[in-house]
């Protein structure tokens, strides 16, 4: 199995990903300001699955596009999604009712709390 190096820097790619979950707060408020939270949480997701489909369809071959999953895997991917997005809408509601500070710091710091301990 031959490896590819990517030109991309992990350091760019780190930075990128800060500097979007960092904004994610700040312009989450101000939307939920103009619009209901669920028609927010419905731009946000359905824009990210969006995007997530056209990298699909634009990168799917050279990311190893047609390996086989396990039969229950997309289930199980499907049910993991709709359960975030839902509970994720939850987040919309409490910034529209609370200033975006708030919700910067209790969501990362109840990241840890809410997720389950994974068994080795």
């Amino acid at each position: 199995m031959t490896r590819t190096k990517t030109p991309t820097s992990p350091y760019l790619l780190l930075s990128i990903t800060m500097v979007l979950w960092g904004s994610a707060f700040s312009s989450s408020k101000s939307v939920v300001e103009h619009v209901p939270h669920s028609v927010a949480a419905l731009l946000r997701f359905g824009g990210a699955a969006l995007a997530l489909l056209m990298v699909l369809a634009l990168f799917g071959k050279r990311l190893g596009g047609q390996r086989r999953t396990p039969p229950g895997a997309a289930g199980r991917a499907a049910l993991a999604g709709i359960v975030g997005v839902f509970a994720y809408n939850g987040f919309f509601w409490g910034l529209s009712l609370a200033p975006s500070l708030d919700a910067g710091i209790l969501v990362p710091v109840m990241s840890q709390p809410i997720t389950p301990p994974r068994c080795p």
